[in-house]
């Protein structure tokens, strides 16, 4: 069968599957996790023969599956600077991260992802993130709404994703906040710039996965969420995901998200304002 863009509930159907089929692929590596060979990609992380088997298949499925599209995938990527003015340029384009949260993967954390989404003219209409081992899976589509399935408990009932209103204040919150600060003097910049972050949070947590974390705060497992340095697959997929749950979404300077942004702060309605404070004192 061959899945239409027109018809984004069928999309993400075809999503699911294939998503599904990745994370066995993913799962099959993480029990010889120890003899994966780690490559070291400098400043873009590491990555081993699990993400490039993920994302060769992803593709392939992809192609077999659905009508004719570009490709952007972290793993075969090699022009970051061209990335926005490559998917703005594509009518439709594919955004993968075949393993998002490699760290955690070779450590045996089970916190990582696979994120897949479709871009139209640089703009996410639906996406999927999809943990396999959890078996937690986020999806959305372009004025569809955002849904949640845990297939590992049941795979048959689909919650509704929307983000809550209420008027919480910070000490009632859970953030996870991603330190702010630049490559030199790393760690103390780190260290003094996330102690100001988390000022007033009743607690907070860092999991690793930026696309898991996003769509954490879609589910309301955490209150906030705030990162600097992201590249388009990281985000493309929970950026939908976030938007159809009613997150509100911006960058550090309070600007409309976008998967090209320098930084991205999500959040409800009601308490991003206060953590966009918090923010720029920092």
């Amino acid at each position: 069968m061959t899945y239409k863009f027109e018809n984004l509930q069928d999309v993400i159907q075809g999503l699911q599957d294939i998503a599904f089929e990745a994370g066995e692929i993913l799962l099959k590596y993480q029990k010889k996790r120890h003899e994966l060979i780690v490559n070291n990609k400098g400043a873009q992380g590491i990555a081993t023969k699990a993400d490039s088997e993920s994302e060769d298949f992803i593709i392939a499925s992809l192609k077999n599956r659905f009508e004719k599209a570009d490709f952007l995938a972290e793993e075969s990527c090699d022009d970051f600077a061209g990335m926005e003015k490559f998917l703005k340029s594509k009518e439709y384009c594919w955004v993968i991260d075949p393993l998002d949260g490699t760290n955690n993967f070779v450590n045996g954390i089970p916190i990582y992802a696979i994120s897949i989404a479709l871009v139209k003219k640089g703009e996410p209409i639906c996406g999927i993130v999809y943990n396999p081992l959890s078996g937690e899976s986020f999806f959305a589509a372009l004025e569809l709404g955002a849904f949640f399935v845990d297939f590992r408990v049941n795979p048959l009932k689909k919650y509704l994703l929307k983000v809550s209103s209420s008027d919480k204040e910070m000490n009632e919150c859970i953030f996870s906040p991603s330190p702010n600060y630049e490559k030199k003097n790393k760690f103390e910049s780190q260290i003094d710039s996330f102690k100001k972050s988390i000022i007033g949070a009743r607690a907070v947590r860092r999991l690793g996965s930026a696309a898991i974390e996003l769509c954490y705060v879609a589910k309301g497992n955490f209150d906030g969420y705030w990162e600097k340095g992201l590249k388009p697959w990281d985000t493309a997929a929970a950026l939908i995901i976030c938007k159809e749950a009613g997150a509100k979404l911006t960058d550090f300077n309070g600007k409309t998200f976008c998967i090209y942004s320098e930084s991205v702060l999500a959040a409800s309605e009601n308490l991003h304002k206060k953590i966009l404070g918090k923010i720029n004192q920092v």
